[in-house]
């Protein structure tokens, strides 16, 4: 029989003959496990029909047209749900390569009619992957007995233009009524075969292949054709945020439009997604917006106005209250004028829908069709499918409009804290009031607060700079030995000369790295590695496969962007990352309890360790009134917090990478600064001669030593509180005392001079040893 179809052969080359006998081994194996009698005659009947052709010499593609047909007309019957007519699933028989169709259904003949060149576009589809992978496993199944852990399917996708929409479907090419024998003698079983038919290794195995040519493929295929437009796009549509963050926002609400009218089957359908954003808890008319939408967009301009008054704010409540879409298949039921624009605008069929959640209000969406009942209860199906995605595009549109909204004041000022945005609005309406431009205006807008207290807390790192220049010297060091490890392995190269002159570099290097390291040693070693040493090493990596392991698995050791060694680095910074995390989600914690205390502005430096000031007082919060118990809670929050933060680090040292340590600073400062934010800087800066000697203090303070000695005032298990005036400890001594009645804080206390430092001079510090036998 002449095939239907037959396209060339691609990609490797397989032999496919067609024959029945795998189909009637498939036949006697349901027969012998059919749960009726009746069922088992049928596969009986089956098997006599077949049975004649697959025993005979003929060769099966030679014959008679009409007896193959008849034959595939009977195997429809077995492949096919009994239920529903056959010539409705696009579907037919023939072999893979090359692509060859003997019989096809109605509906398989109807889509190759309307798509002339979908088989022929059908072999170039296929993953070149799956289709080796199927045939390693179909190989290894019936030659050799091994049946993979999961099955390859052999599918191909395609899409095809119609009317204005995309459709796409999706071919499996089933090969379950195929034999496998050998053209030959049988190779031998590798384990690579094994593992790529089992996806443990993704590509085919180079050394020792699988000859495919050398197997000889008897059956036939069967091949079914599946329109999967709706779940391609659904997929689609969940595409569309994947690229929020690079695609324009034009793009993406093309994306987004295009896929819902392929999924509506509509290619004239108008389409939006309308957010309505809030302002102060109240609906606000924002032109863009606004012109998106398929019905405002075509309103009359007291509708569009109306959204900010009284009357508009309760309609838009009552519509979106019951979040029930409202559908009008032929626009009866729209009032005018909104009706006859509509209609102006070739809209036949509407549709609102009101998107909102338990918890939120998002939007609506809207679709006009310029065709009568195009909208209904099919469509309002469809998009319930997919109204978890639309909720995230509204959700997205809102972020959006408030991100803008909040990007006009921090575009001026900063991330805005709670306890002082009120100022900043502020600020801004007094500009706004007055008529000025707030972009030109910006620089002269002063934002300030007076009369605050500073409160100056800092957790530093023991040594940090120390360790972290150790952690590089071990590494240099761990790599200058493996280089010289890796050359006593290598044979002479040609280049001896190079070679002697780079080994003596490394030992040189090597030799003053064991007595010490300086920064510029360290930048000169970098250099050396990077432009000197790793181009030699890669030259020699294709020639000597016995040592080529060794050097493959330096370059291994080494960092990718900086070429280095860096294992004692990153043990530091891990250990210095956990320390700083453990402090920050603290401090974090504590400002929430902190704010309940007094409403405040906390100001925080990521150094290695953590430094904050928090600033008080009446300014920040004018309807709170500030005294001195306020003060005197805030002290005790400060000491506390030390102490539970220092037992935090401490119960840390045992799991670190790097057992480090922490110091523990306060530093006291009872007399009121003023702050003003900082445009330049986009923080609060102190201002005024004594304030700004406040913030030298900050500065100076935990590089101090004790008068007189060379002891740095800042130890592990202490905390230092450092003062000016005797006066100064009031409100912490009562504090201090409870402390250590609770066995947080050892009896002892040590008052310490501290050495005048650079325009400072007379500070006293209070130094404090934590006891660390009691839980905080």
């Amino acid at each position: 029989m002449e095939p239907l179809y037959d396209i060339d052969q691609v990609g490797p080359p397989i032999t496919f003959q067609l024959s029945f006998q795998p189909f009637v081994d498939y036949l006697n194996d349901q027969r012998n496990e059919a749960p009726s009698t009746a069922l088992a005659q049928f596969y009986s009947y089956l098997i006599d029909q077949f049975t004649p052709v697959s025993l005979s010499d003929r060769p099966t593609d030679l014959l008679d047209a009409d007896q193959l047909k008849e034959l595939f007309q009977l195997a429809t019957v077995a492949v096919l749900p009994l239920t529903g007519s056959s010539q409705n699933i696009p579907f037919a028989f023939g072999l893979p390569q090359p692509l060859t169709m003997y019989y096809q259904s109605n509906a398989f003949s109807d889509l190759a009619q309307q798509f002339p060149d979908l088989l022929v576009g059908l072999r170039d589809h296929a993953k070149t992957t799956n289709k080796q992978l199927l045939i390693y496993q179909l190989i290894l199944e019936k030659i050799y007995g091994i049946r993979t852990t999961k099955q390859a399917v052999l599918s191909v996708d395609f899409q095809r233009d119609v009317n204005g929409l995309t459709r796409s479907y999706r071919m499996d090419v089933n090969l379950s009524f195929m034999n496998v024998r050998a053209n030959g003698v049988v190779p031998p079983l590798q384990r690579a075969w094994v593992d790529f038919a089992n996806g443990i290794t993704k590509m085919p195995p180079v050394a020792d292949p699988l000859v495919v040519s050398d197997f000889i493929f008897e059956g036939f295929a069967f091949f079914r054709i599946e329109d999967i437009t709706e779940a391609q796009t659904i997929q689609q549509l969940q595409e569309v945020f994947a690229h929020l963050q690079s695609d324009t926002e034009a793009a993406i609400y093309q994306r987004f439009e295009k896929a819902l009218r392929n999924l509506c089957g509509e290619p004239d359908l108008q389409i939006s997604i309308v957010p309505l954003p809030q302002v102060n808890g109240l609906f606000v008319d924002h032109p863009e917006l606004r012109s998106r939408s398929v019905f405002l967009r075509h309103s009359s301009s007291n509708f569009r106005g109306a959204i900010s008054d009284t009357t508009a704010q309760q309609k838009i409540q009552n519509f979106i209250q019951h979040s029930i879409p409202i559908l009008f298949p032929d626009l009866d039921g729209i009032p005018e004028p909104e009706r006859a624009l509509l209609h102006q605008k070739g809209i036949r069929s509407f549709l609102m829908y009101p998107i909102t959640t338990t918890n939120e209000v998002l939007g609506i969406l809207e679709m006009g069709s310029r065709h009568r009942n195009a909208l209904n209860e099919e469509v309002l199906t469809k998009i319930e499918r997919i109204m978890p995605l639309i909720q995230e595009l509204l959700r997205y549109q809102l972020r959006q409009f408030h991100d803008t909204l909040e990007g006009l004041i921090k575009k001026q000022f900063t991330s805005l804290q709670p306890a002082v945005e009120w100022k900043f609005y502020e600020v801004a309406w007094e500009a706004l009031r007055s008529r000025q431009n707030l972009a030109a205006t910006g620089s002269s807008m002063r934002v300030e607060f007076s009369q605050v207290y500073p409160y100056y807390g800092a957790i530093d790192i023991r040594d940090s700079s120390i360790e972290r220049h150790k952690a590089v010297r071990q590494d240099l060091l761990d790599q200058l030995t493996a280089v010289n490890e890796l050359f006593s392995q290598m044979p002479l190269p040609a280049d001896t000369d190079h070679f002697n002159r780079i080994l003596t570099q490394c030992q040189r290097w090597q030799t003053k790295l064991a007595a010490s390291l300086n920064f510029n040693d360290e930048q000169n070693i970098t250099d050396f590695l990077v432009q000197e040493l790793h181009p030699f090493l890669r030259q020699l990596l294709p020639y000597e496969e016995e040592w080529g392991v060794s050097l493959q698995q330096y370059f291994n050791r080494t960092d990718p962007q900086t070429g280095q060694f860096n294992y004692a680095l990153n043990v530091y910074e891990r250990s210095m990352n956990w320390i700083n995390a453990t402090i920050n989600d603290y401090i974090n914690q504590e400002e929430k309890k902190l704010q309940a205390i007094y409403p405040h502005y906390l100001e925080r430096y990521r150094t290695d360790g953590m430094e904050y000031t928090v600033y008080v007082g009446q300014s920040i919060a004018p309807m709170q009134p500030f005294d001195q118990d306020y003060r005197r809670r805030l002290s005790e929050w400060q000491l506390t917090s030390m102490v539970e933060m220092a037992q935090l680090t401490h119960r840390l040292v045992p799991l670190l990478p790097l057992p480090l340590q922490t110091t523990q600073l306060i530093l006291v400062h009872t007399h009121p600064v003023n702050i003003a934010f900082r445009q330049d800087e986009r923080r609060f800066d102190v201002e005024g001669s004594y304030s700004i000697r406040y913030e030298v203090l900050k500065k100076r303070i935990d590089k101090a030593y004790i008068d007189g000695t060379r002891e740095r005032l800042t130890q592990p298990d202490t905390i230092a509180v450092v003062y000016s005036h005797s006066m100064e400890l009031t409100d912490y001594l009562p504090f201090i005392a409870e402390l250590q009645e609770r066995g947080l804080l050892q009896p002892d206390m040590e008052y310490l001079d501290i050495e005048p430092l650079q325009g400072v001079s007379n500070l006293k510090a209070l130094r404090l040893h934590i006891k660390y036998d009691a839980v905080a």
